[in-house]
């Protein structure tokens, strides 16, 4: 009866809905002069009445032709109006049909106004499954596949490429079926894939180099005995007998190889008796230093030089300055550091450098007698003739407060002591203060 497909024009939603596509259960009754649209073959749906010949069409068919300009399909008028025939749509509407699907096995019948509803042409998901079985829909999923509405399901769950998948291997990658096995699974670490030496171990992509290294009974490896001079290598599932085999001369290898390290040993001990001897002086030489820096020995003639740069920077953003620490003496010294404070502090705010000692904890505490007494120098050196220094003395003794000299605990500094007026900013340059720096010196306490 048909010429065109309807499903075709309804599936995707964006063509033009045309006439019913059915069978009448029995014929239209004689007063039914026309049942049929002259544009598209089918049931007039929504009929339409022309002006120039009276004949009537679909809505759609008709309202199409005037919007292409073309005449009257029936008797070319070029110029004609159209107006809804609705006497005619409520008797056509009232007809019984069959299903459009019968010939695919619908054994549907209704009213004419009920084919619409029984086929449900609805894309929303929650509603398109509803309705006539043999129906063709889309797949929700937008593959591009479309096919009747019973298999539709089972294209979703099982075959769809972008239905919603979740990786059975590692259990966390989610997506698209399409997307996990394409794009996840090669590189997946918990896919598994087969031995690269063909073993026939199937094994994790994660664990695989774990495998071939400590598995794999292909893995060509190292006699065990190779550090002391067997050069053979085998697959590891034949080293047992190659072990087996070679029981003598592996413990040949073993005795000269014992004998060398003998030979060494006795070399090193030599070795070791006469470093010994050469360090008895510089031992001695040691212990005279004044000070180590960072647990570091310096030399015994001068204390270490502690060198602030940016100076300048320091004083405009009111920021305080630690030295790296030192130790008064080499052995069972006292862990010190400067404090020096660009812009001053307390009665030195704004015009003057302050300068403090403050105690730290040091690998000898455990040893030393607490609180320090004792005397602590330090001096902001002269850098045009090297005579001129600047010096400040500290003496502590049970005069001092016990908070300035007591043993600090780990990762503190202890309340620092020193002359908040040490010197003032205008005498700095040029003397003491070049290139933005200033350089310090601690004297070895007494």
């Amino acid at each position: 009866m048909a010429a065109q497909n309807p499903n075709n024009q309804q599936r995707s939603g964006k063509k033009r809905r045309i006439g019913f596509d059915c069978e009448f259960l029995e014929p239209p009754p004689k007063r039914y002069v026309q049942s049929e649209c002259p544009v598209c073959l089918q049931i007039i749906r929504e009929s339409h009445q022309v002006t120039c010949c009276g004949k009537k069409f679909c809505k759609t068919c008709i309202e199409h032709i005037k919007a292409i300009q073309k005449p009257c399909p029936t008797c070319n008028e070029e110029d004609f109006l159209n107006f809804p025939d609705k006497g005619l749509k409520q008797s056509l509407y009232s007809l019984k049909v069959r299903c459009s699907h019968q010939k695919d096995g619908c054994e549907w019948m209704g009213d004419l106004r009920q084919l619409d509803e029984h086929l449900n042409t609805d894309p929303r998901p929650e509603k398109q499954l509803d309705g006539c079985k043999f129906f063709e829909i889309d797949c929700i999923y937008k593959c591009g596949k479309h096919q009747q509405r019973r298999y539709i399901q089972v294209h979703r769950i099982k075959d769809c490429p972008k239905r919603q998948f979740g990786c059975e291997h590692c259990h966390y990658y989610k997506s698209t079926y399409d997307d996990v096995t394409n794009n996840h699974w090669p590189v997946c670490g918990s896919f598994p894939v087969p031995c690269p030496n063909q073993c026939g171990s199937t094994i994790q992509r994660q664990n695989i180099d774990s495998h071939v290294a400590d598995e794999c009974p292909l893995t060509t490896i190292n006699c065990d005995f190779h550090h002391v001079g067997c050069a053979v290598k085998l697959p590891r599932q034949d080293m047992p007998e190659h072990m087996r085999e070679n029981l003598l001369t592996h413990i040949s290898l073993l005795a000269t190889s014992h004998a060398k390290q003998q030979d060494k040993i006795t070399s090193l001990e030599t070795e070791n008796r006469t470093l010994k001897t050469e360090l008895k002086p510089l031992q001695q030489l040691l212990k005279t230093a004044p000070f180590i820096v960072n647990s570091r020995p310096l030399g015994p003639l001068e204390p270490p030089v502690l060198t602030m740069t940016n100076f300048q920077q320091h004083k405009r953003d009111d920021n305080c300055w630690f030295s790296l620490p030192v130790y008064t003496h080499y052995q069972l010294g006292y862990k010190i550091c400067l404090r020096v404070d660009a812009n001053g502090c307390g009665p030195g705010k704004g015009t003057y450098v302050s300068v403090g000692v403050f105690f730290m904890r040091g690998v000898f505490d455990d040893s030393l007698k607490w609180p320090f007494c004792g005397v602590i120098s330090f001096q902001l050196l002269d850098q045009v003739n090297g005579e001129d220094h600047k010096t400040h003395t500290l003496t502590y003794d049970d005069k001092i407060p016990n908070e300035y000299c007591a043993r600090v605990r780990e990762g503190e500094r202890g309340m620092g002591r020193g002359d908040p007026k040490f010197i003032a900013h205008s005498k700095l340059e040029p003397k003491y203060l070049r290139n933005d720096t200033l350089l310090f010196q601690i004297h070895k306490a007494k």
